[in-house]
């Protein structure tokens, strides 16, 4: 699975550049190996967390009304990825974070970014007006 960035264009630069880097090592991948997975999961959670902080600070400062839920969703999606990495030592472990990162992981940024992150912008793009 590779995602095509210009799918992902929400408009609004500052949002786009991070969503930008997280595909880009997304699609980093470059072998079918548990480590491979292993080290490009390692590159996101650390990407992700920035990006997210990003995000959040964005909320804060415009006072976005639905940033709990905007934030809750964060903090889930960082608790998974926390949890794969954690169990990835195992056999068990290493199949599980190829199928998140094959199946979830791009499931989950699809649909995070055609509704969450499009809403946050769509509200901060109304704002500059």
């Amino acid at each position: 699975m590779h995602f095509d960035t210009k799918k992902h264009l929400l408009h609004y630069d500052e949002m786009d550049h991070l969503h930008q880097e997280f595909i880009e090592i997304y699609n980093s991948l470059e072998n079918n190996t548990a480590d491979a997975y292993k080290n490009v999961l390692v590159k996101l959670f650390d990407q992700t967390k920035r990006h997210f902080c990003s995000e959040e600070l964005l909320m804060d400062r415009y006072n976005y009304p639905r940033k709990k839920e905007h934030k809750d969703e964060h903090n889930k999606v960082l608790a998974e990825m926390e949890y794969f990495l954690n169990k990835s030592d195992s056999k068990m472990g290493q199949m599980l974070i190829k199928s998140y990162y094959k199946e979830k992981l791009p499931s989950w940024f699809d649909l995070h970014l055609i509704s969450m992150d499009s809403d946050l912008s769509g509200f901060l793009k109304k704002l500059s007006q």
